[in-house]
């Protein structure tokens, strides 16, 4: 536990100061974050050398380039595309290693698009860092509450840790974590204008968004039969261990948004 926590509030100190400055620091988070999913991503089965390349590129192409999201689906289309060449030339490639890297990728850049939608204007830091508490206390949250009180567990085959008290409190508490940021701390100094409406419905949506992005991509551990996606984050696991949850609850957030009109 003392690992972990050590782990985590590096994490915390090498992440916050990018999504403070913005900019190239952002893109060089982003640009980090991609390239070590893309290798885990990559590695799910024997990880090919030429596979993992093709996925860094891929995720760092889209973003970068700041792909229009006109063309966006003839991209990621594109990319599709490609896999199920890499599947007819290579004897190694299966038609489900094919949809998990589709499935990972896109997800992936999807929440970047999302994170990076916030600094035109939206909120930028403060709506970065309110995503960020909603997702993360909702999975602390239901640690400690699960920890203390979980008695019914929520679904073994995905995650036997994982029980229906610790989920319930991990939202409640999350929930208000985010209600307070919002009103007390994003609305009067973020320098936006959010309806209150979409405040709230966020607040509420988004730990229930950030819980089932944790047990989907527990789903996908499950599905090849690793308990981690990676090593590089000791008590934590891989990069895409640290971040399922969160990506899910970006592009939800640009989703509220664009329905908001904001």
């Amino acid at each position: 536990m003392v690992k972990k926590t050590l782990v985590a509030l590096c994490l915390v100190a090498l992440v916050i100061p990018p999504i403070v400055w913005g900019g190239i620091a952002l893109d060089l988070l982003a640009v980090v974050v991609t390239g070590l999913s893309a290798i885990e991503i990559a590695s799910l089965e024997d990880g090919q050398r030429h596979y993992r390349f093709a996925c860094m590129i891929f995720l760092a192409m889209m973003l970068m380039l700041k792909i229009p999201a006109t063309l966006l689906a003839y991209v990621i289309g594109l990319w599709l595309l490609f896999m199920f060449v890499c599947d007819i030339a290579s004897a190694k490639m299966t038609t489900d290693r094919i949809a998990y890297t589709f499935i990972l990728t896109t997800i992936e850049v999807l929440a970047w698009r999302g994170a990076y939608y916030f600094y035109d204007g939206r909120g930028a830091t403060f709506t970065f860092l309110w995503v960020l508490l909603t997702c993360y206390i909702c999975d602390s949250g239901a640690y400690f509450v699960g920890s203390f009180m979980g008695k019914h567990k929520m679904n073994p085959r995905l995650s036997p840790n994982k029980t229906w008290e610790g989920a319930i409190g991990g939202y409640l508490i999350s929930a208000l974590v985010g209600l307070a940021w919002a009103f007390f701390v994003m609305l009067p100094y973020g320098g936006v204008a959010f309806e209150k409406s979409f405040v709230i419905c966020a607040s509420l949506l988004l730990p229930a968004v950030a819980e089932i992005g944790d047990l989907a991509y527990s789903a996908i551990k499950r599905r090849w039969g690793i308990k981690d996606y990676g090593s590089l984050l000791p008590g934590h696991g891989g990069v895409l261990d640290r971040v399922d949850s969160l990506l899910f609850c970006l592009m939800i957030t640009q989703a509220l948004m664009v329905v908001w009109g904001i």
